[in-house]
C-alpha cells in the first residue's frame, strides 16, 4: 500500500512543533542524536518536552544551545548538511536553498549573501535534518498538507521588528493555500514553511485514506486563540491504486558529453523527479544526440525545468501533461544473513484479479552483498526476494 503524510497544521508550524510530533509518531529520538554528532554541531544537545496546549499533551524537540553559536551563511550551512546520509542531506539542502532564497528577496541581496540568523543556528539544522530524517524513517511517503493559518502582528528577531506573518514566510508560501489565525501573533515560522513548501507533494483538504498513527507535535507559546499544534496523519492512500496526472520534460541534446549526463540525472531525482532517463537519437543533418525525458508532479515543473536549462546545453525543453497509473508500493527492511538489507515490494493483480506481491532488492544491497560474498548478484538479489517473500 502506498504510504501518506498529511501534516494537519490545525494551530500552527515550526521546524520543533514538527519535529516533536515525528517523535509522538514513533521516530526514536536516538537517531537524531546520532545526526546532530554527525553534523558536529558542537555544544548542541537535544531532547524532548511534553506542551500541553489548551489540555491537549504535544512533543516538542528541545535544542539545547551554548551561546557562542556561530551564525551561518548558506555556503557554511549545506557544508554541514553533507556529513549527513544522503536521504537527509538532499531534501534538507533543497530546504535552506528555499529559505535562503525567500530571505533574499526580503534583503534585496543574493541567496550566497544572505547572513542566516535564527533560521541559520544550530536548532534550525537540527529541525530540518530531523524533518527530512522522519520522513526518510518512513520510507519517503506521499507528503500532504493542510492550508497554513497566518497570524498577524508583529515579531522580534535580529533585523528589528518585522510583521507577521514574516516576510520570508510570504516569499515561501506563494501559491499555497492559507487561512487567517484569529489572533495577533505568530503561528508559521520560516523553517516550518520552508518545510512544507519545499517537501509536501500537495497541498489542501486531507486526502482519502486509512489512518494508521498519529502525532501530535506541540509549540512553546501558548494561545488564547487555539492549540498551538500540528498533528501528522500517517496512513494508507485507500484509492486502490495509484494515480494522477505528471508532467514530462523532454528536451534534445547534440552538443553535450554523454559523460555528463549520468550527473545531471542524478541531481534531477535528488531535486524531486519522479523520473529521469535518456536514450540516443538521430537529429537533424544526420548528427547523433540524446533525448532527455524528466517526469514530475506538476507543482515541480517551473523548478525542474530551470535545472535541466541549467545543467544541460539545451536552449529549451518541451513540456506535457499525462495521467499516470502505479501500483502500490513500499520499502521494507529484512533481517537477512548479510545484516539488514531493503527490498521494495508492489501490490500487482493476476488476470483473474488476485492479488500478490512482486518483490525486487535494492540494487545497492545487492551489489554490496555481492561484493563482499563473491555470490553473483542474480543469486543475491533471488536469495533476498525468497526472504522477502517468506516474511
Amino acid at each position: 500500500m502506498a504510504q501518506v503524510l498529511y501534516i494537519d497544521a490545525c494551530g500552527g508550524l515550526s521546524g520543533d512543533m514538527l519535529a516533536g510530533a515525528f517523535l509522538d509518531l514513533g521516530w526514536p529520538l536516538a537517531q537524531l542524536q546520532d545526526l546532530v554528532q554527525a553534523m558536529q554541531l558542537q555544544g548542541v544537545g537535544v531532547s524532548q518536552t511534553v506542551e500541553r496546549h489548551m489540555g491537549v499533551a504535544a512533543k516538542r524537540l528541545q535544542v539545547e544551545i551554548r551561546d557562542d553559536q556561530p551564525h551561518r551563511h548558506l555556503a557554511q550551512v549545506l557544508a554541514v548538511l553533507q556529513r549527513l546520509p544522503k536521504e537527509v542531506a538532499e531534501p534538507a539542502r533543497r530546504v535552506f536553498e528555499r529559505l535562503a532564497q525567500a530571505e533574499a528577496r526580503v534583503h534585496g541581496i543574493s541567496a550566497e549573501q544572505v547572513h542566516f540568523h535564527e533560521v541559520g543556528a544550530a536548532d534550525a539544522l537540527v529541525d530540518v535534518a530531523a524533518f527530512c530524517a522522519g520522513l526518510a524513517w518512513l520510507s519517503s511517503p506521499r507528503v500532504v498538507c493542510s492550508p497554513l493559518p497566518l497570524g498577524r502582528g508583529f515579531v522580534d528577531c535580529a533585523h528589528g521588528r518585522l510583521p507577521l506573518p514574516a516576510p520570508a514566510v510570504l516569499n515561501l508560501v506563494e501559491g499555497l493555500p492559507v487561512t487567517s489565525w484569529p489572533a495577533d501573533e505568530e503561528t508559521v515560522t520560516p523553517t516550518g514553511a520552508a518545510l512544507v513548501s519545499t517537501l509536501a507533494a500537495e497541498f489542501g483538504a486531507m486526502p482519502e485514506m486509512r489512518i494508521q498513527h498519529t502525532g501530535i507535535g506541540g509549540g512553546s507559546r501558548p494561545s488564547t486563540a487555539g492549540p498551538n499544534i500540528v498533528r501528522l496523519l500517517l496512513g494508507e492512500d485507500s484509492q486502490g491504486h495509484g494515480h494522477g496526472e505528471v508532467v514530462e520534460i523532454v528536451c534534445h541534446l547534440d552538443d553535450m558529453s554523454p559523460e555528463d549526463l549520468p550527473m545531471v540525472i542524478e541531481r534531477l531525482l535528488a531535486a524531486g523527479a519522479l523520473d529521469a532517463a535518456a536514450a540516443p537519437l538521430y537529429m537533424k543533418k544526420g548528427r547523433p544526440g540524446l533525448m532527455l525525458m524528466v517526469v514530475c508532479a506538476p507543482e515541480r515543473t517551473d523548478e525542474l525545468a530551470g535545472l535541466v536549462l541549467n545543467q544541460t546545453s539545451s536552449l529549451g525543453v518541451r513540456l506535457r501533461r499525462m495521467d499516470r497509473r502505479t501500483l502500490y508500493r513500499e520499502i521494507i527492511s529484512l533481517d537477512s544473513p548479510w545484516g539488514e538489507v531493503r527490498v521494495k515490494r508492489a501490490r500487482a493483480a493476476d488476470p483473474d484479479g488476485k492479488k500478490y506481491w512482486r518483490f525486487h532488492p535494492e540494487a545497492d544491497d545487492v551489489a554490496r552483498i555481492s561484493r563482499e560474498t563473491g555470490l553473483a548478484p542474480s543469486e543475491v538479489r533471488e536469495r533476498l526476494a525468497r526472504l522477502a517473500e517468506e516474511k
